[in-house]
This record gives C-alpha cells, structure tokens and sequence, in this order.
C-alpha cells in the first residue's frame, strides 16, 4: 500500500547525524515526488530553513535538540517564520509495545525507522503546514483532524 505525499508546493528538511538515515530518509520522500534538503547539524539545518522558505516538515532526530537545534524546535514551534511541522525521531522510548504508535500520533517516529511511519507523519506534516500557510487546495485543519 502507499501513503502518497501530495504537497509538491512544499519541502522536507531531514536532520540527522547518520548518513544511512538521511539517504534512507531522503530516497523514501523523494520516490514520492517531495523536494528533501539533508542535513548532519543544526546549523546546516538553520542555514537550510533561511534559504528555502518552502520548508513546510522538519523532520530531525532529538538528539539534535541541543544548542542551536533547540532554538531551532522553538522557533518552529513557537511560529516564527513560515507554518512548519516538526517530527522528531527518537531512539528509543522505552519498552511498551504501544509506545510507537503512540509517539507516532504525537508527531515522533522511534528508530529503527519504519519508512511506512515516515510517509505517513511526513504527509500529515505538509498537510497541516499547507493548512497553516492557507495554500490553495489545503484542506482545513479541522477537517484534517477529523481524518
């Protein structure tokens, strides 16, 4: 079964330390027909948010949310700049069988990733950010929610 993206309007920023993820990551989205910027550190990823405005998902590992990475998820998630979405992935969140889908419904991803999980949260990220821009043909986001 696929899980199509259908925000072509938008892009994904992919944050993480791990090259095998990034490129793993990245080859997913961009089957999907999504624009990816990649980047290893914070301050790539900042760099990359000032010069691409049509970033509409971060999707970045918590490790990353240190420093400069935790101005970074504020400022995302404080609305300053353009409507993003931010996805975290974590490496663990414990040991309960229901933990990933639960983080997966608060917007976080558990490594190892499962690219199913990625297509789905990336999706629900451009959807809202769409809605949250007022891009034309973006679904409201209380009809969203109701999905």
């Amino acid at each position: 079964m696929q899980y199509p993206i259908l925000r072509r309007d938008l892009s994904v920023l992919v944050v993480d330390t791990e090259v095998d993820v990034l490129d793993e990551v990245a080859a997913l989205l961009r089957r999907r027909d999504v624009t990816v910027h990649l980047a290893e550190t914070a301050s790539e990823a900042a760099d990359l948010l000032l010069r691409h405005p049509e970033i509409g998902v971060v999707l970045a590992d918590i490790t990353l949310l240190e420093g400069e990475g935790l101005t970074i998820a504020a400022n995302i998630l404080n609305g300053v700049g353009p409507a993003i979405e931010l996805v975290l992935i974590s490496s663990s969140y414990g040991h309960d069988p229901r933990s990933p889908q639960l983080m997966s419904s608060l917007g976080m991803l558990q490594e190892p990733l499962r690219l199913r999980d990625v297509a789905i949260s990336v999706g629900r990220g451009l959807a809202r950010a769409a809605a949250r821009r007022a891009l034309p043909g973006a679904m409201s986001l209380s009809a969203f929610d109701r999905h």
